[in-house]
């Protein structure tokens, strides 16, 4: 089931053309780049170990993995700015084992308000799922943020993806978000994972390249 959950979230990288801007990903090693994206390649690879304690979560609101510009869906002239994100993860224990505590979330971007209906109201882990969220009463302008830094405590080799809303029992509000001028597809000003943008990388899953599964989705970009 979690191999299953895991090829769930990353069908997006087989699709060659992207229709949907924005992207998300996951820094391991302290780089600013994805290790699991071919469009934006890092220098490491940004797999879980026992040694990593601190995951960078990037969010960028107006473009597509491969760099294309992104405009508003519903309006283009609004701009796809932000002034809050939700961050939803789980744990899935990969191909060599291992799990993750999540221990707490760092903002890197000013913003102070919390913004979701568990925990503090800015940070809650419950079994293999966190749901992190904040906002802030102005704008940041369209672009790529570190957002912030999940702090973690690593056993083994899993890997954390994002999920959508829907996809979590922590609530049924749990979702990656992040609040903008821009409309949404729900009129909401919210541009939600799974309907408003596909793209949101996972840490790397640590085994040889293999002609199946992630191997695979590897060997596209190579």
């Amino acid at each position: 089931m979690k191999k299953c959950l895991l090829l769930l979230f990353l069908a997006p990288l087989l699709i060659s053309t992207p229709t949907y801007g924005q992207y998300l990903f996951l820094d391991v090693d302290g780089d600013g780049h994805s290790g699991t994206n071919a469009a934006d390649p890092g220098t490491g690879s940004d797999c879980l170990g026992p040694t990593i304690t601190k995951i960078d979560v990037y969010f960028d609101t107006n473009h597509s993995p491969d760099g294309t510009a992104a405009t508003c869906a519903q309006t283009a002239g609004n701009p796809l700015s932000m002034n809050s994100y939700d961050i939803l993860l789980r744990e899935v224990e990969g191909p060599l084992g291992g799990s993750v505590t999540f221990n707490g979330w760092t903002d890197d971007v000013g913003f102070t308000t919390g913004m979701i209906s568990a925990g503090d109201g800015k940070f809650y882990a419950s079994g293999t799922d966190a749901w992190i969220g904040l906002g802030s009463s102005s704008y940041l302008q369209p672009g790529r943020y570190k957002v912030g830094t999940l702090n973690v405590t690593v056993s083994g080799n899993p890997v954390i993806l994002f999920l959508p809303g829907g996809a979590s029992g922590i609530s049924a509000d749990a979702k990656t978000a992040f609040g903008t001028q821009c409309e949404g597809s729900d009129l909401d000003n919210t541009y939600k994972l799974g309907s408003d943008f596909l793209f949101a990388f996972p840490t790397c899953e640590p085994t040889a390249v293999q002609a199946t599964t992630w191997g695979a989705i590897k060997k596209q970009y190579h």
